[in-house]
């Protein structure tokens, strides 16, 4: 039974990845003819098309962009190709379940590690946007204008600002609107932070007022929650402790059984009764770890 069922995971997998690449080319050959008709297409002869980012679906596309990673139709080919090089062979050597779980695992693993990546970028930025703010407020204050405090504070400021506010001071070197060019920024990152301070710059161009004092409130906002998070983190500490500790105890068990007893995993391995009961406790114990995650998540 269990085996049927992976195969036909398997299969729909396969379908699956095999249409996202064929949509994904189709809409790179569609904006292609697009740029050419529009006389947009640039005539060199490199070939920068094998490193044209890919498109991703809009729910990745936030998380990619705060992780600040990229990837390139090219790259993606080649990962889809050995993963699936990889999970036939399996599937003659080792069976279905065992091709199925290595087309799981390894996108779990780097979805994982891009939600991490993410997460430290975002909070590292998160820290120092204050403290950019000033900057900013800091040189509106001696008579430049909002777009040359925004460029020239970003001189002075952290790497990590500098790689998410790159873009916003390229655009306003080619002349784009402050507010235009920091919604974009904010609609692609969806970040909060970023959101208040561009609501705050495009509320200022379209009624006036002094922008330092938005700008010093913002950059006060701004610390009070970073304080509050603190706060959050340190008082419920100790309830995130016991969830992961909760979240590892099915772990540590199967492993110790596993030690004392080497045949204990047989029943599992070769009796089909034992291959329904290990899937069941492996979907219990994802969603178990899912909603002990989500309760664990502090978000304001």
């Amino acid at each position: 039974m269990l085996s049927g069922i992976a195969f036909l995971i398997l299969g729909l997998l396969v379908l699956a990845g095999i249409g996202y690449l064929v949509l994904a080319q189709q809409r790179q050959d569609q904006a292609r003819l697009d740029r050419r008709l529009n006389g947009i297409a640039v005539r060199t002869p490199a070939a920068p098309r094998l490193l044209a980012p890919v498109t991703v679906p809009d729910m990745l596309a936030p998380l990619l962009a705060q992780a600040q990673v990229e990837f390139t139709t090219r790259a993606l080919g080649v990962a889809a190709g050995v993963l699936l090089l990889a999970a036939l062979c399996t599937l003659l050597l080792a069976g279905p379940v065992a091709a199925l779980l290595l087309l799981i695992v390894p996108p779990a693993l780097l979805l994982f590690w891009i939600r991490h990546r993410a997460y430290q970028r975002t909070s590292a930025l998160i820290e120092a946007l204050p403290h950019y703010i000033d900057a900013v407020r800091q040189m509106q204050t001696v008579g430049n204008s909002l777009s040359q405090a925004i460029e020239r504070a970003l001189h002075e400021a952290p790497d990590i600002v500098r790689s998410f506010l790159g873009p916003v001071a390229r655009k306003l070197e080619l002349g784009a609107p402050v507010a235009d060019a920091m919604q974009q920024q904010a609609d692609r990152l969806h970040i909060a932070e970023i959101s208040m301070l561009a609501a705050a710059i495009r509320t200022n161009s379209r009624f006036g007022g002094s922008i330092t004092t938005i700008l010093q409130n913002l950059s006060n906002i701004l610390r009070e929650r970073i304080r509050i998070k603190r706060d959050l983190l340190a008082a419920t500490s100790e309830a995130r402790v016991s969830g992961r500790v909760l979240i590892a105890i099915p772990f540590v068990a199967v492993a110790v059984l596993f030690s004392l007893n080497p045949t204990y995993p047989a029943f599992f391995i070769h009796d089909p009764r034992g291959h329904t009961l290990a899937l069941a406790a492996v979907v219990l114990q994802g969603s178990g770890v899912m909603v002990m995650r989500r309760m664990m998540r502090l978000s304001f």
